[in-house]
């Protein structure tokens, strides 16, 4: 199948165009952040005249680009996220592309993307409100479905290999750099999260693209566990104790532009769990990725400097 990688110069992308390939399709990759290499195309998502000069027959597009990191600011969320997806669905839609797998995100839920056993059925609230990013990513799969192109929407939560800023991060710095787990009041690390690895995501859309468009969403997820158990796998990657610290609600207002710092305070206070039982259904996808491998990888591609672009 030849299949076109939005992305392919980032977190996500870089994993998904390494193991397509792998898995024998042949990879076009749409890249921004750098010069483009062997088989890929660099251009501006936000600019329709770029898309329009991009003459290529595809058998699917797999839709990895995007940003994610805060400090980016909403306006460009909402150029790239929102737009440069409307305008790559509607390339997609000219050029008669069979399927559109859209690498979307647990963000569309909103206020709702705290708490545990969501399902794909929970409300997209983020089309309504909330963080930038939320608005981005919900109001980008209502460009996918309007499209009429077949598609599948793919929700990972937080995602874990190697590149991972986020997360693994957020991990690093609260256990090998600062006084714990930050722990603001009602906070309990029991509380359940849900996990994707990078090697996870690619496995879940090379599923997708054997199988045909699902028409929907489903979500990403390798582990489900315990913030406290998660924890206990980072700390023992790292070689340092598992502890937590109390945190306070300014503080957490001061870091708001810290992603790992927030999903870290978030999870313990609510939880971040996310149900497989459709990915497992709709796919068939039981996940054989080593949690401790995906951490092990985060954690190196960290201390190696590693740049995340999502």
């Amino acid at each position: 199948m030849r299949v076109l990688v939005s992305g392919a110069d980032g977190f996500s992308g870089t994993h998904l165009v390494r193991g397509l390939v792998a898995a024998g399709h042949e990879v076009v990759g749409l890249v921004f952040g750098r010069a483009a290499a062997a088989s890929e195309v660099r251009l501006d998502l936000r600019h329709p005249a770029q898309l329009e000069a991009l003459d290529l027959e595809v058998d699917a597009v797999v839709h990895a680009a995007g940003v994610v990191e805060p400090a980016a600011g909403a306006r460009a969320m909402i150029a790239v996220n929102v737009e440069g997806t409307a305008n790559l669905v509607q390339w997609a839609r000219a050029h008669s592309v069979r399927h559109f797998v859209h690498i979307s995100s647990v963000a569309v839920y909103g206020p709702l993307l705290l708490g545990e056993d969501r399902d794909e059925q929970t409300p997209r609230l983020g089309v309504l409100g909330g963080l930038a990013y939320m608005r981005s990513k919900a109001r980008a799969e209502v460009h996918v479905e309007a499209s009429g192109v077949p598609y599948t929407l793919l929700r990972p939560p937080a995602i874990v290999g190697a590149g991972d800023t986020v997360i693994s991060r957020g991990f690093v710095e609260a256990l090998q750099g600062g006084s714990g787990i930050p722990l603001v009041s009602g906070a309990r690390p029991s509380h359940r999260v849900s996990v994707a690895c990078a090697e996870g995501l690619v496995q879940v859309a090379l599923r997708a693209l054997d199988r045909g468009a699902l028409w929907g969403a489903v979500h990403v997820v390798d582990a489900e566990l315990s913030l406290e158990e998660l924890a206990q796998v980072y700390a023992a990657a790292l070689g340092q104790r598992c502890t937590f610290a109390a945190a306070s609600w300014p503080e957490v207002l001061r870091r708001r532009t810290d992603p790992g710092f927030q999903w870290l305070a978030a999870s313990a206070r609510f939880g971040q769990h996310y149900s497989r039982a459709k990915l497992i259904r709709e796919l068939g996808y039981r996940s054989s990725i080593g949690l401790e491998n995906a951490v092990a990888a985060g954690i190196s591609g960290l201390q190696a400097h590693t740049r995340s672009l999502f």
